[in-house]
């Protein structure tokens, strides 16, 4: 954006300043209706999500409106898939039941195959709806939804994983049978490439729930099932844990590492055996039951996973959960952080930390902070930039954040993100609301302003997104 296009931004927002969120949303959605169908059902996505905070009814009124969009317009059957997903997801906010109903009319997803059943992460979300607005009586909706969709995809053990503690506070006795409901589907019958990663949550999840003939059969069956999946390409695993870091070259490895400490407390002549079967995981470290641990996974296609392109690949997929990692112990994702050589990797995964560091080391905080400052003069490296832009702002260092928040307009890239983050922390803006009604594509545009206004929202009460 040029010096002047930005001063007529900044007037044309004096004359029209920005409405309120909820006005916003209504005038947006009926922009939207003069859009195609097809065209029409990223906008909705955006705008239903947003009217959560305003209007339940109205959310869910445009969750289906856009099921409807995805469904009538979308030829390409992944995206279709994908898109439906979402508009049942934010439905399952407002109207969990209305959710459930469409759930039955959804098909598996061969082009998502193999690394998702898209209907799996929309039973995460519903699952634990239904129950909490229908209680003891929405586990034979449950069951039969769970049912419907290992018939034919994966069994949902991400959303069994967030239901089981529910179940169990009020009723034992049917949160252990959907526990051995759960067990008894591993192997899966198609199984996904993240099966055993949704299994081991579930576990985990359910352990405490469970009897010990039922984690026994668990273990087995996580094994059996560990055993009779098969990867085309190579998998590399590591673990990040208090005391060392464990780096496994062999999925298989990794799965029955995982496994261990469930079978250490389920039988001790299982784990003695397994770890005689399996033994380079003898002597290493054993990861806890109660919590995740911190764990960065790498695939490498054939030909692709020469050791300079593997660690490039656990480089970028420690950068994506870094944030995650500092939110729960900001020390030790600092110490992996300045671990990392490549100098560009260590700057963005410090400034994805920043916010969270400064609350055990607020003057660190800020020497890495103001570094990055300096830096983000000379480098075009957009994940840094937009890492810095989210740090500068929930630091509070707003005029900083809005330098560079034009910076990174200027270079019209990853437009989304940026409407997302200064939605929220700086709606209301004038030139801002004005310089992206400037934007000639209806589409890019009307996305755009819908995010921009969920972001505002976003600390709202009775918000809610997809996580």
């Amino acid at each position: 954006m040029t010096r002047i296009a930005g001063i007529l931004a900044f007037v044309m927002g004096l004359a029209n300043p920005v409405p309120s969120p909820d006005t916003l949303l209504n005038t947006l959605h009926a922009q939207a209706g003069e859009l195609s169908p097809s065209d029409r059902v990223d906008v909705l996505h955006e705008l239903s999500i947003g009217a959560t905070a305003v209007n339940r009814q109205t959310s869910a009124a445009w969750s289906i409106e856009m099921y409807e969009c995805a469904t009538s317009s979308i030829p390409d059957p992944m995206a279709r898939a994908a898109q439906r997903k979402n508009a049942l997801t934010v439905l399952s906010f407002s109207d969990p039941e209305a959710a459930a109903e469409r759930f039955f009319q959804l098909e598996p997803s061969p082009a998502h195959a193999p690394f998702e059943d898209p209907r799996v992460d929309l039973s995460r979300h519903l699952f634990p709806r239904l129950w909490v607005k229908n209680g003891q009586r929405s586990l034979p909706v449950i069951r039969h939804l769970a049912e419907f969709t290992a018939s034919s995809g994966e069994y949902p053990y991400a959303a069994m994983a967030l239901l089981l503690p529910k179940v169990a506070q009020v009723d034992p006795r049917s949160a252990r049978a959907l526990f051995t409901e759960a067990v008894l589907q591993m192997p899966s019958k198609h199984p996904l490439h993240r099966t055993q990663d949704v299994y081991i949550r579930f576990l985990r999840a359910g352990w405490s729930i469970a009897g010990r003939r039922q984690r026994l059969a668990a273990v087995h069956a996580g094994v059996l099932g560990a055993e009779s999946s098969a990867s085309v390409g190579h998998y590399y695993f590591e673990y990040f844990l208090p005391e060392s870091t464990v780096r496994l070259d062999s999925e298989l490895d990794a799965r029955i590492y995982e496994l261990l400490p469930f079978a250490d407390e389920a039988d001790h002549a299982l784990s003695r055996n397994l770890r005689r079967r399996y033994p380079r995981l003898q002597g290493l470290p054993v990861l806890p039951i109660d919590a995740a641990p911190w764990r960065a996974a790498v695939f490498a296609s054939p030909g692709r996973d020469t050791p300079d392109l593997v660690q490039l690949a656990f480089g970028r997929s420690i950068t994506r959960f870094i944030e995650i990692w500092a939110q729960a112990n900001p020390g030790r994702a600092a110490k992996i952080a300045l671990s990392a050589k490549d100098p560009e990797q260590q700057a963005t995964e410090l400034a994805l930390l920043l916010p969270w560091y400064a609350k055990i080391d607020a003057g660190q905080s800020e020497t890495w902070r103001r570094e990055l400052e300096r830096k983000a003069q000379t480098t075009d490296r957009l994940d840094l930039l937009v890492a810095l832009l989210k740090a500068d702002f929930r630091l509070g260092h707003f005029e900083e954040a809005r330098k560079l928040a034009w910076k990174l307009w200027r270079r019209q890239e990853s437009l989304e993100d940026l409407e997302d983050i200064c939605g929220q922390y700086w709606f209301g803006d004038p030139s801002w609301y004005a310089e992206t009604n400037t934007i000639p594509n209806p589409v890019t545009r009307l996305t755009l302003l819908a995010k921009y206004v969920r972001g505002a929202l976003r600390n709202s009460p009775g918000y809610e997104e997809p996580t």
